[in-house]
């Protein structure tokens, strides 16, 4: 799998998301990111949901290194997103993709909670759900690589959600898109940020409130020795309740829990 050239990386994360001092947005102990080396990093998910490009923007700046996104297979299913999403250096997140890729000595950057953790939270608060969710640990585990945390304070501070976006999510996800099934939880709110209107794919298309992002990254976790006994399963939810326990520490020192 071929690595897309910095430069061109750079100008595509801008167009995905433009507004890095908009939100004043920066990133406190780089130097946790190794500057070679494969390495997964792990995200809460928030209603800002194209935050991650600012983040992939701050981590190629500080540490000159593109971290490859997992993305939602919607991306590479939907017009005209496949070609600005691989531009960005993103990948289909499957398990092969993250395997590839940290062999390559690549960095992975996924959000173990996904729309679950999104949806799940509250305005104003950082909100982890990632129970259930291991798939990171093992790829972690079978790759030899560390995990890193990084919490992003303030990513739920942006929209406010009029809506549940149930009906409209089945509405636009399975009818519009016709994504199948897999798409059942996707929800489509109502939400206003700067402007008090709301307006359909409202996570997307509107501007949001211009509020501070900070992103704070942990120190390396290194995959843990099985113990007697243990499958590879139960080392991996292990190791995932590992580094959620890491996530939450600094969400307590830093941010606002829900």
């Amino acid at each position: 799998m071929s690595q897309p050239d910095n430069r061109s990386s750079m100008r595509a994360l801008m167009l995905l998301n433009p507004r890095l001092r908009y939100h004043r947005a920066s990133i406190e102990h780089p130097e946790h990111i190794p500057l070679s080396g494969g390495a997964v990093i792990v995200s809460n998910h928030g209603r800002l949901v194209f935050d991650s490009f600012l983040l992939l923007r701050l981590l190629l700046q500080s540490r000159g290194r593109l971290a490859r996104l997992m993305a939602d297979h919607m991306w590479f299913k939907l017009p005209f997103t496949p070609r600005i999403f691989t531009d960005a250096g993103a990948v289909d997140g499957t398990r092969e993709n993250a395997l590839q890729l940290l062999e390559q000595g690549e960095l992975v950057f996924t959000y173990p909670g996904g729309v679950r953790e999104i949806f799940g939270g509250r305005f104003g608060h950082e909100h982890l759900d990632w129970e259930g969710r291991y798939g990171f640990a093992l790829v972690a585990i079978r790759a030899g690589v560390p995990v890193i945390p990084i919490v992003g304070m303030g990513v739920n501070n942006g929209l406010v959600f009029l809506s549940s976006g149930r009906m409209l999510g089945a509405l636009t996800y399975r009818g519009v898109f016709r994504l199948g099934a897999a798409y059942a939880d996707y929800r489509n709110p109502l939400a206003i940020g700067l402007l008090p209107l709301p307006l359909l794919m409202s996570m997307v298309v509107a501007l949001p409130l211009p509020c501070k992002l900070t992103y704070i990254v942990g120190e390396p976790l290194s995959p843990p020795r099985p113990v007697p006994g243990e499958s590879e399963q139960q080392l991996a939810a292990r190791f995932a309740g590992e580094a959620e326990a890491a996530m939450r520490t600094l969400v307590s020192r830093h941010g606002n829990a829900s």
